[in-house]
């Protein structure tokens, strides 16, 4: 009865969180618990999460005691909660490792054998589709693998929600995700007449930079509309990067909302918006001082970030004043070019 209790609060403390499953896993991996990625993955997952437990002094001790003691469960179980507390509070951090584990591929592989019944056991490992579990010798560690595997089998199952609605952000109908070549991400961009409204072009859509990993484009308009002084200086550019593959394209997210640059180079607030695409963040920022800025600017300008798929997104927008420009309209422009880099990678 003890030992059912303890499994029973193992599996209640991974629970149903995606926080919960994805440090189950990556902590796995880092112990050498889990086998089944490719070398690659491992090593890269392990990067992040060492270099994510080594950022406090929490972290650092809660990695230094997997690191004596692997197969200890109190070792493990800090080192889980210091992570899930790190994947809670840093969305970019919980996309980048989900997608460097790649839920949706191993969700794939794994169809109509996610059953805790068709685990397999062979000697010293217990088999789940693709994923290996080397099996602990000790008590506790029998119920740390307990856990493991609940928290294996919770994430593949939140796998398939997010792969059921995987693109409905952006508008798409959940297609695959792929690499474009230079051409694609040129093409991908809008042109004049795809803008709801009147709009003049200030760049026209092409290629700025045809990279390894990504393909930078670019385009910008300017707003014909007046306002009450007759003229408008309200623009929308879109920067975007056509990644080779979404791994690269999610760190590639987290680090733009984590560097927050913008046109202006003003310090950033997060607003609150609609999720578009598979990641979202949106935040705006206001230049006030005409004597110090251009004044065409000042005012109160809209920075949206998003990734579909292998493409990143940096659209701005602004200055809102004067009844010219509104966050709804922001709103559809920046759904107009997810839905462009949704339906360009369903085309191949």
């Amino acid at each position: 009865m003890e030992g059912n209790n303890r499994v029973s609060e193992a599996t209640q403390d991974v629970g149903a969180s995606v926080e919960t499953d994805l440090a189950a896993l990556a902590v796995g991996l880092l112990t050498g618990a889990v086998t089944g990625f490719t070398q690659e993955t491992a090593a890269v997952v392990v990067r992040l999460v060492r270099e994510r437990l080594a950022a406090t002094p929490r972290g650092q001790a809660a990695l230094a005691g997997v690191e004596v003691a692997p197969g200890d469960e109190g070792a493990r179980r800090e080192a889980e909660r210091v992570l899930r507390e790190e994947l809670g509070a840093d969305p970019g951090f919980r996309q980048t490792l989900a997608a460097r584990l790649d839920v949706s591929t191993t969700l794939t592989q794994m169809t109509n054998v996610v059953m805790v019944n068709g685990t397999k056991m062979r000697g010293n490992q217990v088999t789940l589709g693709p994923i290996t579990v080397n099996k602990p010798n000790t008590t506790a560690g029998l119920l740390g693998l307990a856990a493991t595997l609940v928290a294996v089998v919770a994430l593949l199952v939140y796998g398939v929600v997010q792969l059921a609605g995987d693109g409905q952000g952006g508008g798409g109908k959940g297609g695959r995700a792929r690499a474009l070549s230079a051409v694609e991400a040129e093409r991908m961009l809008p042109g004049l007449t795809d803008l709801p409204g009147a709009w003049e072009t200030q760049q026209p859509a092409r290629l700025r930079e045809s990279g390894s990993k990504c393909h930078n484009a670019l385009a910008e308009y300017e707003s014909q509309e007046r306002d009450g002084s007759g003229f408008s200086d309200l623009k929308v550019r879109y920067d975007t990067y056509a990644c080779a593959d979404t791994a690269i394209a999610a760190e590639g997210f987290t680090e733009i909302t984590r560097n927050a640059t913008n046109p202006g180079g003003m310090q950033e607030r997060p607003f609150s918006s609609r999720t578009l695409g598979d990641q979202s963040a949106t935040s705006t920022y206001e230049v006030k001082d005409a004597e110090m800025a251009d004044p065409s600017q000042v005012g109160s300008h809209l920075m949206w970030r998003a990734r579909v798929g292998t493409v990143l997104i940096e659209m701005h927008y602004g200055p809102v004043r004067d009844r010219v420009g509104s966050e709804k309209q922001a709103e559809e422009l920046m759904r107009l070019i997810c839905d462009r880099a949704r339906e360009a990678q369903e085309r191949g």
